[in-house]
């Protein structure tokens, strides 16, 4: 790999732009480094960043961004670096959005097919559209700034898509053969002294099981923590941490373990059929996966959460909630307009309802 300073890194994003190559940038959690990665004519790494959808298809396919080109830096070695996004993706696509009284009766269905035994879990969720009058980078760096604890990125597939990242979801790192990942669900207010209940403990305890079945059959040596609380913005989830050996490939592992209940349901083929047939969008990398792979031998994979996909003049915001027997639609409304807080009190001055 390359480490390229600031005047060069700003020749390389408007080489890249100039010739519809990839590039990224991305921060690890409770970690002050910004990197930036991007592609050449030279193909000369096999470290780089992987950007893989919730369901691999035509529209959204899977891309590995090779790190030909690198950088790391502090927020102001980004500082004064723009590009514009209509260099890159100017092009509109208009995603059906679900209204509150259609996304209410989505919820209703998928409760009564819980209730009938076909689903024990299914995560549903929903795009909403705002007006985006910023530059993709300066939303990038005021993430980073806000959202410590998060996983930040902005992938630029020029022609295709630009999608901004504010992960709280580990799917997995390795580290040699060292494995981390967790099981995350449930969610409420992060500000309040609302305790938990039963249908927010019985969703995390369906990702925790999963999360381990899944484990022991790729790996030895497998611990897992209690579940505790963590805080993702103005949201809290229960989170459980899982540590093992692995002792297959790790691309099994992730082919066997995404998408989790956290982001599909349970059982996982029925799951995906309800969501195929309820919800009225394509989820593209909604709720795929994203992040360094063979970055220094080390490989940190993150859930596509708390992200939107970036347009000329307007962003696409996603967000979505876990449905159990317990689910309430009104209450499940609510937890989806918490969860685009996340972007939006980034971008709310800067954005507005189109």
């Amino acid at each position: 790999m390359k480490e390229i300073g600031k005047l060069s890194l700003e020749d390389s994003i408007n080489e890249s732009i100039k010739k519809r190559l990839p590039f990224v940038f991305y921060r690890l959690p409770n970690n002050n480094q910004i990197h930036f990665i991007g592609q050449s004519d030279a193909e000369n790494s096999d470290s780089g960043f992987l950007f893989a959808p919730f369901q691999e298809n035509k529209k959204a396919p899977k891309h590995f961004i090779r790190a030909d080109i690198s950088f790391s830096g502090s927020i102001d070695d980004f500082n004064g670096i723009v590009f514009k996004i209509e260099d890159v993706f100017g092009k509109d696509f208009s995603n059906t959005q679900a209204s509150k009284e259609q996304f209410c009766k989505q919820v209703e269905k998928a409760v009564n097919e819980i209730k009938l035994g076909n689903l024990d879990k299914v995560i549903l969720s929903r795009v909403e559209e705002v007006k985006l009058e910023t530059e993709p980078l300066e939303v990038f760096i005021d993430l980073c700034k806000k959202y410590n604890s998060a996983f930040v990125s902005l992938v630029v597939i020029p022609g295709e898509t630009v999608w901004i990242t504010a992960s709280p979801e580990l799917l997995v790192s390795l580290d040699s053969d060292k494995i981390k990942t967790v099981a995350l669900a449930g969610t409420k207010p992060a500000n309040g002294n609302t305790p938990w209940g039963e249908k927010e403990k019985a969703e995390q305890q369906m990702v925790t099981d999963y999360v381990r079945t899944i484990l022991e059959k790729h790996c030895t040596n497998i611990n897992a923590s209690e579940a505790k609380d963590t805080i993702a913005g103005n949201v809290m989830h229960l989170k459980t941490e899982f540590s093992a050996t692995l002792k297959s490939d790790l691309q099994q592992l992730i082919n066997d373990l995404h998408p989790t209940p956290a982001v599909c349901g349970t059982p996982k083929k029925a799951a995906l059929e309800f969501i195929s047939n309820t919800e009225l969008y394509n989820r593209k990398y909604y709720a795929g996966y994203l992040g360094p792979y063979n970055m220094n031998d080390k490989t940190d994979l993150f859930v596509n959460l708390r992200c939107a996909e970036l347009y000329a003049g307007k962003a696409d915001l996603f967000m979505g909630g876990g449905i159990t027997g317990g689910s309430e639609p009104e209450k499940e409304w609510n937890e989806t307009v918490m969860k685009s807080q996340t972007l939006l009190s980034v971008m709310n001055k800067k954005v507005k309802a189109v």
